[in-house]
């Protein structure tokens, strides 16, 4: 503490003396003055290392401080005294610049107008104000500077410290966008003559420059010189920056665990699927899988910061949505990638869709969606087989053409045998072939030539891809069919199931509004659960059911319809037409042996979110296994689980503990399930009579090879038998992987999946028979021969092709199986389908299209039954004209 001599303050108040008459004259308070050079003189000497102020101390002081001379009072003041009273007398303080006014608070108002307007930047490359909370700060800007230019105006003194702090918040904040915009200031230069679009990236610039003129001219503002400290710039800098971090951190915290994610090293890796599983953001996570235009990742200072300049892939971003989320990053509806507005909404036809003419169906597009959707069947109740046309219409409203592609779900052992495009109004049918000249034909005439092709190929058992390019732009519409024939399902010989394709990915939206219109029509009864459709006889001898059902109805399976078969011949037959030597085609069903009882049952669970509601329905299932029946558990996960469930156990206390513990299961994210088969198979092949049974939900991403499992399938072909059952419609990479394993048999879901499973374990109690179904070539002519049974349609023969198929290419006789699947126009794992625009351009890829009057329709008749229709209706005109 400094300690003032009595001369000191003696001298000081001799000095505020002589000064006062020039104050008074000069029209100033001199009190007021005074008072405030006395504050200073201690403030100066305080903040000096003088233990004591003598008189002489006071001299040296008032001369640091510029302390005016005194002056004999006048008509006139000094122009001392007159600096120092004239802000306290006239209030005009520091010059505040018309041009702090124009680019601390014009130009930032202008700016944020314009973007919120025209979504310019969103459109282009982000999205600038994403959140309330970003608009709310933005507008703090102009509104703050606006506050404090009017202040030093008036010369407000007293609001000197509030406004120091509030403009420290303002330099946080434009501080923060000025960094944010840094890389589009030299583009915004060359920019300047479009519009005025080059002045708003410098505008975070531009505005930083001037809210720091107007902190300078905030420090003077003060009625004596040299003004003292402003408080509030660190701390209200920082604040600044806090809150646009806090606004900002579902960004930057899901930015930060997707790179530690994409890391390769397995412990980098693990802390992110579980930084990203605590606090990612589901909507960065999305527009992650989207990728981003390389000007957008140019500028992407939070993605330098937390990746260190390395953007993680889109493909990288969507297998680790799945890791997160359980869920497929295209089940969902795409993310506003860029929301322009106005004039600038075409700038997000900048997307490119990547995926485009590829395999897969890649992410959802922008204005592509189903307008119609027409399923028609009929049903052959006698042969237990039964044909389907699906006719969907694509409409486009984006500005660009698009591709449609959609992954299919067959009725289990179905094939496709159709394939129609309309062009110009006009049906035109497709070209079968091997799958690689298909798809070469495909990729030159849509991709290359940007023409009217479709295309269809094999995506695993009982899947294939539909894809069609381009969908006009602008409203325009693409209208295919799609013709399958199938098996119906053979729960037992007396009844048979007809199960209803349906989607299990794609890249356009099913609106609310688009139902699909179902019709099926047999000449037996048909039956149905629940009121979506309706049985009715619409004359005799026809039955018919239709209705409407969404999409997510469309894929369960509640919805089948039941066919009654008590009084169906076991033997049905066709004449093989397609086949160069006379021959038909005899398909038998018999009930075999009872269903072997496994004496061991390794059940794989799919430790994925998507089947925590499933565990406790499963758990009561495996509490009904049959008595003496060995059980172990294997799950699916990455997470370490406490409850030890794979130890082999015939005990029932233990298997209880297991069962048990399965409940208490807590599931995250989307799990690898090929190592857990792979565990799996080990522990079944252990032994003789083991079976594993796999439940799982969607499998979107392949995160391991599936070369393991296949190995031990090639080594040891009779290996464990695998029971697949899936809990919901939804792409499986892994089925896709094992297609052609044929110890991998898909469990058809017949209903809930409650009964599902308990006709599983049914089965293994025994008493229960199992249902086959022989379908093998006969040389001759069943006419001739006097072949007995139902005398069906060629979806009889189609039924055998497709089979045959499968064994010649396990047999590697893969140009047999070609010939064959072209023969039957066929889509296989050999062959694929498709339709162009030109029979020029068949010529040019070297392909056929079929005779349209070799196509299957609906109704197919065969060729007695038209015969015998031709007869009737001769004999009904001959009795007219009698």
């Amino acid at each position: 503490m400094t300690h003032w001599t009595p001369s000191a303050r003696q001298e000081l108040e001799h000095y505020f003396g002589r000064i006062r008459p020039g104050l008074e004259a000069g029209g100033a308070d001199a009190t007021e003055v005074i008072e405030d050079l006395r504050r200073h003189v201690e403030q100066e000497a305080a903040a000096s290392p003088l233990a004591v102020v003598t008189e002489e101390d006071v001299r040296r002081l008032l001369a640091r401080i510029g302390a005016p001379e005194p002056v004999a009072p006048g008509p006139e003041p000094t122009r001392p005294a007159a600096a120092i009273t004239s802000t306290a007398t006239e209030k005009v303080g520091p010059k505040a610049s018309w041009w702090l006014l124009v680019l601390g608070v014009v130009l930032p108002t202008l700016t944020l107008i314009v973007e919120l307007g025209t979504g310019m930047c969103a459109g282009a490359f982000f999205d600038p104000v994403p959140t309330p909370w970003h608009l709310f700060l933005v507008v703090l800007v102009p509104g703050m500077n606006l506050w404090t230019w009017w202040a030093i105006r008036q010369g407000r003194h007293g609001q000197r410290a509030r406004l120091g702090w509030a403009n420290g918040i303002v330099l946080g904040v434009c501080t923060f966008y000025a960094l944010l915009f840094l890389p589009l200031l030299l583009p915004g230069v060359f920019a300047l003559i479009f519009y005025g679009f080059g002045l708003l990236p410098w505008t975070p610039t531009l505005t930083l420059v001037a809210t720091v003129g107007l902190r300078r001219r905030l420090r003077a503002l003060t009625p004596t010189r040299p003004a003292g400290p402003l408080p509030g710039l660190a701390p209200g800098l920082a604040i600044g920056l806090l809150a646009l971090a806090l606004a900002d951190a579902p960004v930057w915290l899901t930015r930060y665990g997707l790179h530690l994610a994409a890391s390769e090293d397995s412990r980098r890796q693990a802390r992110g699927l579980r930084w990203l599983r605590a606090a990612a953001n589901d909507e960065v996570l999305l527009r992650a899988c989207y990728g981003r235009t390389r000007a957008a990742a140019n500028m992407d200072v939070v993605g330098w910061i937390f990746s260190g300049g390395e953007d993680v892939s889109a493909d990288k971003a969507r297998e680790l949505y799945y890791r997160v989320t359980g869920r497929a990053f295209n089940s969902v509806p795409a993310p506003a990638v860029r929301t322009g507005r106005g004039r600038f909404a075409d700038l997000d036809e900048w997307t490119w869709d990547a995926d485009q003419g590829g395999e897969r169906v890649g992410g959802r597009l922008k204005g592509l969606t189903l307008q119609g959707s027409r399923l028609d069947a009929v049903v052959d109740a006698p042969a237990a087989t039964a044909y389907y046309e699906w006719t969907l219409e694509f409409k486009n409203d984006a500005r660009g053409a698009r591709e449609a592609r959609a992954q299919v779900l067959l009725p289990p052992g179905g094939v496709v045998s159709r394939l129609t495009l309309w062009v110009n109004g006009e049906e035109r049918e497709a070209a079968f072939a091997g799958r690689s000249r298909v798809r070469e034909a495909y990729q030159r005439v849509a991709i290359r030539q940007r023409r009217d092709p479709v295309l269809v190929t094999t995506a695993g058992p009982d899947r294939v891809l539909v894809q069609c390019f381009p969908v006009p732009p602008d409203g325009g519409t693409m209208k295919v069919r799609l013709g399958m024939t199938a098996p119906l399902v053979l729960p037992r010989a007396e009844e048979g199931l007809l199960l209803w394709p349906c989607f299990l990915e794609r890249n356009f939206t099913v609106p609310e509004q688009t139902a699909h219109s179902l019709w099926v029509e047999a000449q037996t009864a048909l039956v149905v659960a629940g009121t979506a459709l309706r049985a009715e006889t619409p004359k005799p001898g026809l039955y018919a059911v239709r209705g409407l059902l969404d999409d997510r109805a469309l894929a369960d399976p509640t919805h089948a319809v039941r066919v009654p078969r008590e009084r169906a011949p076991r033997v049905a037959w066709t004449q093989d037409t397609r086949s160069p030597v006379p021959r038909i085609i005899r398909q038998t069903i018999a009930d075999t042996a009872a269903v072997e009882r496994p004496t061991r049952v390794v059940v794989v669970v799919d430790g994925s979110r998507g089947m925590q509601p499933h565990l406790g329905l499963l758990a009561d299932t495996l509490g009904q296994l049959p008595a003496g029946v060995e059980l172990a558990l294997v799950l699916a996960t990455d997470v370490a689980s406490r409850e030890p469930m794979d130890d082999v156990s015939a005990d029932p206390a233990r298997q209880r503990a297991v069962i048990e513990g399965l409940r208490r299961l807590r599931l995250v994210g989307g799990q690898d399930n090929l190592p857990a088969l792979v565990r799996a198979w080990d522990l079944a092949a252990e032994k003789d009579g083991s079976v594993i049974l796999w439940i799982h939900g969607p499998q979107p991403v392949l995160l391991a090879s599936g070369e393991a499992l296949r190995q031990r399938y090639d080594r040891r072909p009779n290996g464990p038998r695998i029971l697949e059952l899936q809990t919901e419609a939804g792409p499986d990479r892994v089925i896709e992987q094992l297609d052609g394993v044929t110890r991998l048999n898909a469990v058809p879901r017949l209903g809930p999946l409650a009964e599902d499973l308990r006709r599983i374990v049914a089965g293994w109690e025994g008493g229960v028979r199992e249902v086959t179904v022989l379908r093998e070539p006969v040389p001759g002519d069943g006419l001739a021969s006097g072949e007995s049974g139902h005398e069906t349609s060629l979806h009889l023969a189609r039924l055998w092709a497709h089979g045959e198929i499968t064994r010649l290419r396990a047999q590697r006789q893969v140009d047999a199986a070609v010939e064959l699947a072209a023969r039957y126009q066929l889509v296989t794992p050999v062959s694929g389908a498709v339709v162009l625009e030109t029979q020029a351009q068949y010529e040019a890829t070297g392909l056929e299209p079929v005779d349209p009057a070799t196509v299957p329709a609906i109704p197919e008749p065969s060729t007695w039954l038209l015969l015998a229709l031709g007869l009737a209706g001769i004999l009904a005109r001959f009795r007219r004209t009698r």
